[in-house]
């Protein structure tokens, strides 16, 4: 019943991550600008790559005009993002490192199948299934969240 709760908590911990850092995302990232200048550099490169695979080289002297343009446009709005993440890195790596502290590297999860990606493990045996630490548990959770949220919030395109 421990990994029940230890996999709650965490779960916990990074829905609350989630939620405060697309929140915070949603009021210092202009969204709508955001995601054009995606949208607009996703159908640069679809044209781009289709002149690619047409030999098109008329074309392609043209889309590379526009493409340090757009390329310019991503990266401030890929920068107003990491601002952003900026303000919660020491949050986050304080309660990271508490976390880490507390659940150390037992078993707070369990997964149908072993693994072992570089730290990322889930590699004890524990009955049937396989036991994950801390740190694989947080990062898949953390990653999942953050995609449902962002999803979700419209703060991801």
């Amino acid at each position: 019943m421990q990994i029940v709760y230890s996999a709650l908590v965490i779960f916990a911990v990074s829905l609350v991550s989630a939620l405060a850092s697309n929140i915070l995302i949603m009021k210092k990232v202009d969204l709508k600008t955001s995601n054009e200048v995606m949208k607009a550099y996703n159908e640069f490169i679809k044209e781009y790559r289709q002149a690619l695979a047409e030999e098109d080289k008329e074309k392609l002297a043209k889309l590379e005009k526009k493409r340090k343009q757009l390329q310019d446009m991503v990266m401030k709005s890929q920068m107003d993002r990491l601002k952003v993440s900026f303000y919660l890195l020491i949050p986050f790596l304080i309660l990271f490192y508490i976390l880490t502290f507390y659940f150390g590297n037992s078993v707070v999860a369990l997964s149908p199948f072993k693994f072992a990606i570089f730290y990322f493990t889930a590699d004890k045996p524990v009955g049937i299934a396989w036991g994950m630490n801390f740190v694989t548990w947080y990062i898949l959770t953390s990653f999942f969240t953050n995609t449902i949220i962002g999803k979700a919030l419209k703060t991801m395109p």
